[in-house]
């Protein structure tokens, strides 16, 4: 392993060392169903035309995909200017495109922090609860299994698969989705609904990760937003930025004492909380928060703003776009 390579997370806002950052290469959103509802009114319409096909959105949408993908670019780019080396996923093979194509066709490489989580020296290969995105697993093991395979201490480590179900995103699961997990320490909390992951995917991980030291708090959310990291993210020791309206139960004791910047439903929708710092004094942001950025500033974090409205247009932003696999402890 060289010099600017490496592995492990350990909290959130530890120093940013290395990541994967998603591509639009490949991207096609599968024929519609009720269950994505998590996609905009234009998408969900979209789709809907595209009859029983996936929507080959480099096709069907070019101008919006390749603003999506020199986005992804910039993000990358801000990351390497500030020392962090980025990794990028190839594309599908034909093999990888057409796996589960049976349970929902489709592809996506745009989120890589959702089909997998890096918490210490464990890499966890997790479940999502849409078919067409569970292929992503295979090229980012692609680009992780070096450092895995370098690192005497590192764990690779496979979820029991899902059952298969139809509606692709029914069924008992497990699902466990790395947009619903949050690392702070020694501790993981994880968001459930009953729109992403649920709490056999919450148990699947206690029984694994328990024994290496972790606490595991379930954080069960009214399922309106899609995951966690949409609602709360750590920026700092002590700072949280939340969305409480979205949470079923208070904050887990670990967090209760906490300094929380409250957001209102428009921020939350507008990503506020789906932003990645690069340390404990800097927070990628996307642009239109003013708000948050002065509360941010105000506790002593830099806010680092961000063009990224075309991808999240289609459903998540910079986190989810960013799979941080070293982080300082």
């Amino acid at each position: 392993m060289t010099q600017n390579e490496g592995f492990g997370a350990y909290t959130d806002y530890g120093k940013l060392r290395s990541a994967i950052v998603g591509s639009a290469q490949g991207l096609a959103l599968p024929p519609f169903n009720p269950t994505l509802h998590h996609y905009n009114e234009e998408v969900q319409a979209a789709l809907k035309a595209s009859g029983d096909q996936p929507l080959d959105i480099a096709k069907a949408m070019p101008e919006r995909w390749e603003k999506t993908a020199e986005q992804l670019d910039s993000l990358a780019a801000l990351y390497q200017q500030n020392g962090i080396k980025v990794y990028r996923p190839r594309p599908y093979t034909e093999q990888e495109t057409g796996y589960l194509a049976d349970l929902q066709p489709g592809a996506s490489l745009l989120y890589p922090a959702d089909p997998v989580y890096t918490v210490g020296k464990h890499y966890l290969e997790v479940n999502i609860r849409r078919a067409y995105r569970r292929k992503e697993v295979f090229p980012l093991r692609e680009i992780v299994t070096p450092l895995l395979a370098a690192d005497e201490e590192a764990h690779h480590v496979v979820m029991p698969a899902a059952q298969p179900f139809a509606p692709s995103s029914g069924g008992p699961g497990p699902y466990l989705e790395g947009g619903d997990i949050i690392c702070y320490q020694n501790h993981l909390f994880v968001g459930e609904s009953d729109i992403a992951s649920n709490r056999a995917g919450t148990d699947w991980l206690t029984e694994y990760i328990g024994p290496f030291g972790y606490e595991v708090h379930p954080m069960p959310m009214h399922g309106t937003i899609l995951h966690l990291l949409g609602i709360m993210v750590v920026v700092a020791e002590g700072v949280l930025l939340l969305y409480r309206d979205e949470l079923t139960e208070r904050l887990p004791d670990p967090l209760a004492d906490w300094d929380v910047i409250e957001l209102t439903e428009a921020e939350a929708l507008a990503y506020a909380t789906v932003g990645v710092s690069l340390d404990d004094k800097r927070y990628v942001i996307p642009t239109g928060l003013g708000r948050v950025c002065e509360e941010l500033a105000r506790r002593g974090i830099e806010p680092i703003e961000i063009e990224y409205n075309h991808v999240s247009y289609w459903g998540g932003c910079v986190s989810c776009s960013t799979h941080a696999i070293w982080r300082d402890p």
